[in-house]
């Protein structure tokens, strides 16, 4: 043997990450390269003479081993020497046979076995999440052929997996008209893209379509893509809730609008708005509004002589009626009393000709209500009386909501009204005031008012 060579083994004996022992033909240590010294944990000196039965005690060396015999090899879990770590190795032993002795190299395989152990681990984990995921996920190869079909993908497309083993999946969940382009373009997207994700439609094994969010997911091998893993969600579900949940936003909807207009048929808007926002005591004073009565004369008699329900269908025209000239006329219905409207201007939607804009609603509401008596067939006539001033306006609550005016401004306007004539409008010496030279007025002296004493009255026939 050359020098070279015989320099190239030691080197390889000593440098070598394997552990190398040098036994006799006893079995006895001769020799051990330094991995084989740090596996065992002792040096080369320490273990020199000493029988492999104490070094590897579970190791049991081959027998018959001749030179012209192949290398024996041979795995076990081995705890290591007294000297060395006591946790549990594995190592692979090949017994090399030479004239004079043995040749062990020791291989420790304890990483590899844990990587093996936590793959193996992973795969499990793995396996068991996808068969017992309740989403449906399909492996398909790049020719979107299914490699797996998990139990959840049965259940939600209907083919079992020996069905759907080995198909393409577009002819599986995909396979005709609109749904079908749709699926050929996302397949050609996600070979582009790599990875997709998206609420589309697919068929169940009976035709029946379904609503799905679908979420495909590279398979990568060594840095390569092999294949996807589909994710289907079953969305028919979640959409039915979904649709259930908006009707009823919206039913609830429809009935808060209906509240708040069946809120603003009594109060003015912005009281009802303080309401609604929880304020529950609501008090104002007003320096200068015009307040209106409105009485249907002898409504008694004709309430005596008609049913209940003819009464109420007439009063309810009648008072639709003045609702819809309080509107136009941006003034505001306080409320009903019986046969009596009462309604005030300049009060929560101010105006400085709250006056004319009352004498114009109690125009048009005599005008109006003479021709729904003409259409009728029957008398209906009013008394109607104004007044102008401060007043007090509040809410009085409790199990019911009421909006009030109180002051002498209403109970003057009330006295305007019973003190007038039959489809006359009897205004104050105030609304007098305010209107002359812009209205036809006459002049009705002085008139003794009960509870207020001699006033000077005037009536309003109209426009110039």
């Amino acid at each position: 043997m050359s020098d070279l060579v015989r320099r190239a083994h030691t080197a390889l004996f000593e440098h070598t990450s394997d552990g190398v022992l040098v036994l006799d033909l006893e079995y006895r240590l001769v020799e051990a390269n330094g991995a084989a010294q740090r596996l065992l944990g002792e040096s080369g000196d320490a273990l020199r003479g000493r029988p492999i039965s104490e070094l590897l005690p579970q190791w049991t060396p081959p027998e018959p081993l001749s030179p012209e015999d192949p290398p024996r090899d041979g795995e076990w879990v081995w705890h290591g020497t007294v000297k060395s770590p006591r946790q549990a190795h594995v190592l692979r032993v090949r017994c090399v046979p030479l004239p004079e002795g043995r040749v062990l190299l020791l291989r420790d395989l304890t990483a590899h076995a844990e990587v093996e152990a936590m793959l193996r681990q992973q795969k499990e984990y793995y396996e068991s999440l996808v068969l017992n995921s309740p989403v449906a996920m399909v492996t398909i190869n790049l020719r979107f052929n299914v490699v797996s079909w998990n139990p959840a993908a049965e259940r939600l497309f209907g083919y079992t997996a020996r069905e759907a083993m080995g198909r393409n999946i577009l002819r599986l969940v995909a396979s005709e008209g609109p749904i079908r382009d749709e699926a050929e373009s996302t397949s050609r997207e996600a070979l582009e893209r790599g990875r997709i994700q998206l609420l589309t439609r697919r068929l169940r094994k009976d035709g029946t379509p379904i609503d799905v969010e679908l979420l495909a997911l590279p398979v990568m091998v060594e840095g390569e893509q092999v294949g996807f893993i589909a994710i289907y969600h079953d969305l028919t579900e979640l959409r039915r809730l979904h649709e259930q949940e908006l009707a009823h936003l919206h039913t609830i909807q429809s009935e808060r609008e209906r509240a708040d207009q069946l809120l603003l048929n009594i109060l003015p808007k912005p009281v009802a708005d303080r309401l609604k926002h929880g304020q529950r005591i609501i008090v104002e004073n007003f320096p200068d509004v015009t307040v209106l009565f409105a009485d249907l004369v002898d409504f008694t008699r004709f309430a005596a002589q008609h049913s209940p329900p003819d009464v109420l269908q007439v009063l309810n025209m009648v008072f639709s009626i003045f609702d819809q000239l309080t509107d136009e006329f941006g003034v505001e219905k306080v409320k009903t009393i019986g046969d009596a409207y009462m309604a005030v201007g300049g009060l929560s939607l101010p105006r400085d000709d709250h006056a004319e804009a009352m004498a114009r609603l109690a125009l048009a509401m005599r005008a109006e209500l003479l021709k729904l008596g003409d259409q009728l067939q029957i008398p209906l006539h009013l008394r109607i009386g104004l007044h102008s001033g401060p007043v007090t306006a509040g809410v009085i609550s409790g199990k019911k909501f009421a909006y009030d005016l109180w002051g002498d401004t209403v109970n003057t306007a009330s006295r305007m009204e019973s003190h007038g004539v039959v489809d006359g409008i009897h205004l104050s010496e105030t609304v007098y005031e305010r209107l002359r030279g812009r209205y036809r007025l006459q002049d009705q002296g002085i008139v003794p008012i009960k509870g207020k004493g001699p006033m000077r009255t005037w009536l309003l026939l109209g426009v110039p």
